[in-house]
């Protein structure tokens, strides 16, 4: 445990020191990336990892609340106003979506997810207000008490505040009574509900609270990048916090962050092999399967377990 709080410390400091020291702005565009979708897997691995649903729909909530954020600044509301609204009316909605989707289980609760994801999309796509397919364009950067933040690496240490947070709350939730209700209900639903556990209303929290980490995220990107479009919201950015959360290690907060770094990553140098840079996922995923089915955080345990062998 003692080992696990030093490299976190150590991790922590890196990711603090390493941008500033480089001042290296393509450094500091890819922590932004890593860092916020870092905080989309870390809630949907409270989904898939501790609750053991399927989720292939968080996309269109992380892109939803852009917009929510993007419009609401863009019409005059102050940045936390816009942040807390987009983030909260998103919850209401995963919360809504919950109610009815979770009835479902297994590929049925995969291809419901796709299909709301879809839904939203398609609503985004041909709405007059959010700019169509052509998106939404000029967002503001965020004005925190009269001080605006277009710098890139403020903007990334006010990101990496936020991971940080978030880290901790989704800690807090997990290692709490709830954290073993949810894991229970991954192990067996059927022994959860013979102990009296609200499955159903479990299952709901947990995407609810999955929904609203990837709907502040969200706001985080659009922010920054001022400009969101109606493919943010598909299915290809859904796999991608998927894979990112499988790489990382299903069910483990360290992992999600290792695999939204790993994955950022790999995506940007990927895309020298043009249309084979799908390949190169394919044979990463394959790799993982076969020698680290715990994901890259179990990586310092599966070498000891290598060298006893």
């Amino acid at each position: 445990m003692l080992t696990k709080k030093y490299a976190s410390l150590i991790a922590l400091a890196f990711l603090i020191l390493v941008p500033l020291l480089l001042n290296d702005p393509f450094l500091t565009h890819m922590g932004i990336r890593a860092t916020t979708a870092a905080i989309v897997v870390m809630g949907l691995t409270l989904f898939i990892g501790y609750t053991g649903q399927i989720s292939l729909g968080h996309a269109a909530f992380f892109g939803l609340a852009a917009y929510i954020s993007g419009m609401l600044m863009k019409s005059g509301f102050p940045y936390f106003g816009s942040v807390a609204i987009a983030t909260i009316s998103v919850g209401l909605l995963g919360c809504l979506v919950g109610i009815i989707v979770l009835r479902t289980s297994g590929h049925y609760l995969a291809l419901a997810s796709i299909a709301v994801g879809v839904i939203i999309q398609v609503l985004v796509k041909n709405s007059s207000i959010t700019g169509g397919p052509s998106g939404l364009i000029a967002v503001p950067s965020p004005s925190i008490f009269g001080w605006t933040l277009d710098s890139d690496l403020g903007y990334y240490y006010m990101v990496l505040f936020c991971m940080v947070v978030a880290f901790f709350v989704l800690r807090r939730i997990t290692d709490s009574r709830t954290g073993d209700a949810l894991r229970s209900i991954a192990n067996n639903e059927l022994a959860a509900q013979s102990l009296g556990i609200p499955v159903f209303q479990y299952k709901v929290l947990s995407f609810t609270i999955s929904t609203m980490f990837a709907a502040f995220a969200g706001t985080l990107f659009v922010h920054y990048d001022g400009f969101i479009d109606p493919d943010r919201l598909g299915l290809h950015i859904s796999i991608f916090f998927f894979v990112m959360a499988f790489i990382g290690g299903i069910g483990n907060l360290y992992g999600s962050i290792l695999g939204a770094f790993a994955i950022t990553i790999l995506e940007e140098y990927s895309q020298g092999f043009g249309q084979y840079n799908v390949l190169v996922y394919g044979f990463l995923l394959a790799m993982v399967i076969l020698f680290l089915p715990k994901g890259l955080a179990d990586l310092p345990n599966a070498i000891q377990r290598w060298r006893t062998k």
